[in-house]
């Protein structure tokens, strides 16, 4: 089937709801009346659409969106998509500093929610004089609103911003990425290539709205003609339950960070009979103990492929997806390799602006239609992070420097080495923190485990190494922790102090928050 040219994301979902409208596009649960139909999610984005326009909102523009994974929205995503404005996903849980953070650096022109928001979220809106509109108690404006397709979204071109996402700022403040329509719509012709996506297909929605993994959710799913399945917090906070509800939907793929998958293999959510319908788990965000990716692999790797993906957010989330063999899963050291980059992705693995011979680890640095804007109202940061290209100087080509330390092997494959600011410098030592954490994690006692490294007071000489494991046996701790990692660690990796705990703090999105673990360290 030819598929006509769409320049825009509007455009392109358009042309999905009008192609098969009555398929189901959202889906809350395992029967009919739990479905929503492209149809009816396109007229209610439009009529959402049609209160942007009356309140003078269009190209240019950024809406913050308190999103809650309702109805309204995705409506409202796809409403600001339609008026060419850029939307922003934001956490109403956030502390109210980080919040008013997100919303000054946004500077949206106007703020709509899902459902009534809270008391301390609607403050930071107020103090910033943006209106805050409640979409649940909107009824009578949205009824009046024209629930038909405008030709003004034909005049939103490809390269202008289509939403705000900010990272997760594990270090200094949140920043916020901008990520054009057409950084959009070759990821949605990626994923479906890659994953051979069909209307058929469901795909989970288990990743926070207002983190970057949801955007594959989203876009993989909704503009590739797929369904998606939304599943809010509570329910992903209990792993049985959110294993169960996706079950249940019909899910064929699965995407989220590992730590969810480790934490539902922790709490025995994943047995042999669950994921019945599923054909691909994909996974990102962070790196996957080898340990525990085996363990997930003698679940479902007979049946099912594992992806290991890899993407910056400011490269539209996902560069790379690499299918899964047993022998990738050898040893306990290290990860899994990324493999090759995706098609149309072009890669420079530097030191400085200098090529890394083959195996030797360099910074990955990512060229390509996916690499984003840059920061909202950031110059300063977007200068340091996206540069010219060094190894094209007669002409200006744009790449995206990681942070991400790989090695590159004979094959043209990447290996995931670590992080620039996971690399330490201890008792004259370099070390990689991501090394430690790869020891620790492959004891089989330890659900997961993470190392931070702290120097007590700024500019001070010397700092200590941090280990933090989980572990559901009552006869773990530090001294048994010691000395099985003296085993598989010279002495100067060792860290001085190891906390044995029940579980370790996340971050919103999912992750690790080592943020919050050194927070305890130091109180």
């Amino acid at each position: 089937m030819t598929r006509a040219y769409c320049h825009n994301l509007a455009l392109a979902f358009e042309r999905v709801a009008a192609r098969s409208p009555q398929a189901r596009a959202l889906v809350y649960g395992p029967g009919a009346a739990d479905a929503v139909t492209f149809a009816t999610l396109n007229a209610r984005a439009n009529r959402i659409a049609g209160l942007l326009r009356d309140r003078g909102v269009g190209q240019g523009q950024v809406v913050a969106l308190l999103n809650h994974k309702r109805v309204d929205g995705f409506a409202a995503m796809l409403a600001c998509l339609k008026v060419g404005a850029a939307y922003t996903n934001l956490d109403d849980q956030n502390p109210r500093a980080r919040l008013a953070h997100m919303v000054a650096s946004a500077a949206p022109v106007l703020a709509l929610a899902d459902e009534t928001p809270g008391e301390a979220a609607s403050q930071v809106f107020a103090d910033a004089g943006v209106a805050l509109v409640d979409l649940a108690g909107a009824g009578d404006a949205l009824a009046t609103q024209d629930a038909e397709n405008r030709p003004e979204a034909a005049l939103t071109p490809g390269d202008a911003p289509a939403y705000v996402m900010f990272t997760s700022g594990s270090t200094g403040t949140p920043k916020g990425v901008l990520i054009s329509h057409q950084n959009v719509l070759n990821l949605i012709a990626w994923a479906r290539q890659h994953f051979a996506l069909t209307p058929a297909d469901r795909l989970t929605n288990v990743n926070p709205i207002y983190f970057d993994n949801s955007v594959f959710d989203v876009y993989a799913s909704l503009f590739n003609g797929a369904a998606m399945i939304p599943v809010d917090g509570d329910t992903v906070r209990n792993a049985q339950a959110m294993v169960a509800h996706v079950d249940a939907c019909g899910a064929t793929l699965w995407f989220s960070v590992p730590s969810l998958l480790v934490y539902a293999l922790r709490m025995k959510a994943l047995t042999p009979e669950r994921f019945a319908g599923l054909r691909v788990i994909a996974f990102g965000g962070e790196g996957f103990p080898k340990p525990k990716l085996r363990a997930l692999h003698a679940l479902y790797g007979h049946r099912l492929a594992l992806h290991n993906v890899y993407g910056p957010t400011e490269c539209t989330c996902i560069c790379s997806a690499l299918e899964l063999a047993p022998e990738h899963l050898d040893g306990d050291a290290g990860l899994a390799p990324l493999g090759p980059l995706a098609a149309n992705f072009a890669g420079r693995v530097l030191d400085g602006d200098r090529p890394v011979a083959i195996d030797e680890p360099g910074e990955l640095c990512l060229l390509g239609p996916q690499v984003g804007l840059g920061y909202v109202n950031a110059p300063e940061r977007t200068a340091a992070a996206f540069t010219p290209d060094p190894l094209t100087p007669h002409y200006r080509r744009w790449m995206y420097r990681t942070g991400d330390l790989v090695r590159r092997d004979a094959r043209g494959w990447l290996h995931f080495v670590g992080r620039k600011d996971h690399q330490i410098k201890h008792m004259g030592y370099r070390i990689e923190l991501d090394e430690i954490e790869a020891a620790m994690n492959a004891l089989g006692y330890v659900g997961e485990a993470a190392a931070v490294y702290h120097r007590d007071r700024p500019g001070a000489d010397y700092g200590r190494i941090l280990g933090f494991v989980a572990s559901a046996e009552a006869s773990v701790d530090e001294a048994r922790v010691r000395d099985d990692l003296r085993r598989a660690l010279p002495d100067y990796m060792i860290p001085n102090r190891i906390r044995v705990l029940a579980s370790l703090p996340k971050s919103p999105n999912g992750k690790i928050d080592r943020r919050a673990l050194l927070e305890t360290e130091t109180r």
